[in-house]
């Protein structure tokens, strides 16, 4: 199949799609008829033809997804009724932190970090399904270990973990050799605003605006 078909076929996908749309997967969905390389120059030429109309194709969560733009997330919020009643404390955000630099860790190891009890945080972290358990250590108890989930990457606009800033970045901005702004804290790799320990995370998905576009919490749909 050249290119020229799969073209729309792919863009159907995209659309069709309520989550990112891997090469891998891509692939497996066209076994046979095209190649993996084919397949990711298509993509790519896609992102290319959405730079200029209303909607656009971002590359998060190692695959592609189809997404709004930041400008009409108003009259977005609006028509799914986002609830904003939910907010993800500063204690939320710091153990989100801890476990996705450290993962996977159990709770006990999160507690020993922050000097607080975690289960709480922990708690809302699993619920939102922005971690996931990842095993139990091999130590008397065996207790849960926790890791980040995709959706934690839709949410912070990441292709993969690699992306979140190094200690390497955080200490170049302590020492004042690079200006605050050229570190996101908030893990996304578009300039915008850190997001704060009062932002709720209906707020964090539309904080995803910038690069993977609004979609509901529950549903994943834009």
């Amino acid at each position: 199949m050249d290119r020229d078909e799969l073209k729309p076929i792919i863009e159907n996908l995209l659309l069709a799609s309520d989550q990112p749309v891997s090469a891998d997967l891509l692939f497996q969905t066209f076994l046979g008829q095209s190649s993996k390389e084919d397949l990711q120059a298509v993509l790519k030429d896609l992102q290319e033809d959405y730079q200029s109309r209303n909607l656009h194709i971002v590359e998060v969560a190692e695959g592609f997804q189809l997404c709004t733009r930041s400008e009409y997330s108003d009259w977005i919020r609006k028509l799914l009724k986002l609830d904003k009643s939910f907010k993800l404390s500063r204690a939320g955000l710091d153990a989100l932190a801890i476990i996705a630099y450290k993962q996977p860790l159990t709770r006990a190891e999160v507690d020993e970090i922050r000097g607080v009890d975690s289960s709480g945080v922990v708690k809302t972290l699993l619920e939102k399904k922005i971690i996931c358990p990842a095993g139990r250590k091999n130590v008397p108890g065996k207790p849960m270990m926790f890791r980040t989930t995709q959706k934690f990457l839709e949410y912070f606009g990441l292709r993969d973990l690699s992306e979140m800033p190094t200690l390497e970045d955080f200490n170049e901005e302590l020492e004042g050799q690079v200006e605050p702004e050229q570190v996101e804290l908030a893990f996304s790799n578009e300039a915008d605003e850190v997001p704060s320990a009062e932002t709720d995370l209906a707020e964090e998905t539309v904080h995803e605006e910038t690069t993977t576009g609004v979609r509901d919490p529950e549903t994943g749909k834009a």
